[in-house]
């Protein structure tokens, strides 16, 4: 079974003190300090400069996040068993329950050399999409303790991939779920994905130009789901996934796991090419 800490009962502690002073400053001494190691891993999800602005309508909703994160564990401990009955696990799975500053719902960290599972409880998706959100960061996690140490962050091939490859795996083992459920943990993304399909040829096009850059991978992966221009925002996960959904087809991911980034950059570059 997973073995989650839950720090969000820290924030509970923090947001409940009726003491006076800098929330921010505070949130610095009883919250990041205490698990200083853990905070200096996630910091290009939970970046401590915009807390001062954050912070106060996070306290405001320390009873709901109380809720939120036994909604989260849960949640992660289904996505486990799901996915070790696909999979198998031979790996034992280390997770983090939080409160962040509401800039990411979930990510996987490496924290004293172990890949870990966090679930940001202030931007948890409701259920069912709260599993398939669990499901997709763990499908990154064992898939970066099978083969990915080394993959590059913030490279567009790296990036379809590795997305690609999550979403495919959530769609494929709970197919009860929308596709706007696997792409936006939403129901509501439909004339997103319309968009993203009207504009295929142009993403393959403009992917297969830009697959070993490493400075364009925020335009494919980051933005609004209404974001203006030539690539609606996070169209990569849209990408990668019909990307991975050719390449593997019904064939079990296992093997894909276990790709080096050549391997795997070779694939998307004969799925792009084909059209």
């Amino acid at each position: 079974m997973a073995s989650i800490l839950d720090l969000v009962a820290n924030f509970d502690d923090f947001a409940g003190d009726g003491r006076g002073g800098d929330l921010a400053d505070r949130w610095q001494h009883e919250i990041v300090k205490p698990h200083a190691e853990i905070f200096t891993a996630i910091e290009p999800w939970v970046d401590p400069t915009v807390a001062p602005g954050r912070l106060p309508g996070l306290v405001a909703r320390r009873t709901e996040l109380r809720v939120a994160a036994e909604r989260a564990k849960s949640a992660i401990q289904e996505a486990e068993k799901l996915l070790a009955e696909q999979l198998g696990l031979d790996h034992p799975i280390h997770a983090v329950v939080m409160v962040g500053l509401g800039q990411a719902n979930g990510w996987v960290a490496s924290v004293r050399g172990e890949p870990t599972l966090f679930i940001g409880v202030e931007r948890m998706p409701e259920p069912p999409f709260d599993i398939v959100l669990a499901l997709h960061e763990l499908v990154h996690l064992v898939h970066m303790l099978r083969s990915t140490h080394d993959w590059p962050f913030d490279r567009v091939d790296a990036d379809l991939f590795r997305e690609g490859l999550a979403v495919h795996a959530t769609a494929r083992f709970l197919p009860e779920v929308s596709s706007s459920g696997h792409l936006w943990f939403s129901a509501d993304a439909q004339a997103w994905i319309d968009r993203c399909a009207g504009m295929a040829a142009t993403l393959r096009s403009r992917a297969l130009r830009e697959l070993d850059r490493t400075d364009v991978s925020g335009q494919w992966f980051s933005g609004a789901i209404d974001r203006p221009g030539e690539l609606p925002g996070r169209c990569g996960y849209w990408l990668g996934w019909q990307l991975l959904d050719r390449i593997l087809g019904p064939e079990p991911i296992d093997a894909a796991l276990g790709w080096s980034l050549p391997e795997a950059a070779a694939r998307l570059r004969a799925a792009l090419s084909q059209g």
